[in-house]
């Protein structure tokens, strides 16, 4: 076998690990995502300020407003 042959099976199998990674990244973020909002909402429920929350959870204030928000957006 020459080095400039394809090997499609090789390909393949870098293909699949590739997007198996991503996959899991993407994963990894939708969770954090989501325990974030769920702590900002427990907050916002005990009558937090977003500014409050931003400080106790050290996140970013725009990252806050942006969760709560979108959390506002599901309970209608």
């Amino acid at each position: 076998m020459s080095i400039y042959e394809y090997d499609e099976e090789k390909v393949m199998r870098m293909m699949r690990e590739e997007a198996r990674e991503d996959g899991w990244e993407e994963g990894l973020q939708q969770g954090i995502e989501q325990k974030l909002k769920e702590l900002i909402g427990k907050k916002l429920a005990k009558g937090n300020t977003p500014e409050e929350i931003a400080d106790i959870l050290e996140e970013p204030l725009e990252l806050v407003q942006t969760l709560a928000r979108e959390l506002a957006e599901e309970k209608k």
